[in-house]
């Protein structure tokens, strides 16, 4: 048995203890970017992965998907995690760069500045900054927009990053179970407070980054690929098929 996990420090908390578990069970450990690992689940070279709603969504017709309704990584309302900056100060948004501009967050970042703004953006030459910019606030702090805060007010729902994927024929016993094994059990959620100077004249923002799957992040998930087929980054809407339900 082999898996994909990503280098996503927001996953650390669901992962805390997939090493020695999977050395108990025997099985490998594959690790990638996030997008990365559901091509390597597509490309049968590992049976499950961590993956991004747009590494399920590229399985669509081709390879048949169970999601593990466990541990998972999704964000909701502001969360300080991604941002999206606009560093040339105003003028025309035409171009966007982001160190991965491949990756489910910076698409992310585009479809809500297409669906919220209108604003459609292509990406900017190699090595250029582009007119708007996404990635990880860890890279870049104060950025003009909290990406998880912007799609909650687009969609009312969670912005869902990390699910767990297999391939249903995937000889797998007590999945469920073992991908709960991996996770720090006593961490479920973080609730996260904007910090705002004393002189602020506004309250601080808060949201939360949610590591359990709830009904709220499937309905995020759903609309996560209903706006990726929107956008022509997927051939159809994918089914969201649960592992032991369908």
């Amino acid at each position: 048995m082999t898996i994909a996990i990503p280098t996503l420090a927001l996953a650390n908390p669901i992962l805390s203890n997939v090493r020695e578990v999977c050395t108990r069970l025997g099985w490998e450990i594959k690790t990638a970017s996030l997008d990365e690992c559901g091509k390597l689940l597509l490309n049968n070279h590992v049976e499950m992965a961590l993956t991004s709603p747009l590494g399920y969504g590229r399985g669509v017709g081709r390879v048949d998907y169970r999601i593990v309704a466990g541990p998972c990584v999704a964000l909701e309302d502001y969360t300080n995690a991604y941002g999206i900056w606009f560093p040339k100060n105003g003028g025309s948004l035409v171009s966007f760069s982001a160190n991965e501009p491949d990756s489910f967050p910076a698409l992310a970042g585009r479809m809500v500045m297409a669906e919220k703004f209108d604003v459609v953006l292509t990406q900017a030459l190699s090595g250029a900054e582009g007119d708007c910019v996404f990635g990880p606030t860890s890279e870049n702090p104060n950025p003009a927009m909290d990406l998880g805060e912007e799609w909650f007010d687009l969609i009312e729902s969670p912005l869902p990053l990390a699910v767990w994927v297999c391939r249903v024929d995937a000889d797998i016993e007590d999945v469920e179970r073992t991908v709960l094994e991996f996770a720090d059990s006593l961490l479920v959620q973080k609730p996260v407070s904007e910090v705002v100077p004393p002189t602020s004249d506004h309250m601080p923002r808060e949201g939360r980054i949610i590591y359990r799957w709830t009904s709220d992040i499937q309905e995020g998930l759903d609309a996560a690929l209903h706006s990726m087929f929107y956008h022509q980054l997927l051939p159809e809407i994918p089914a969201i098929k649960l592992y032991g339900k369908d």
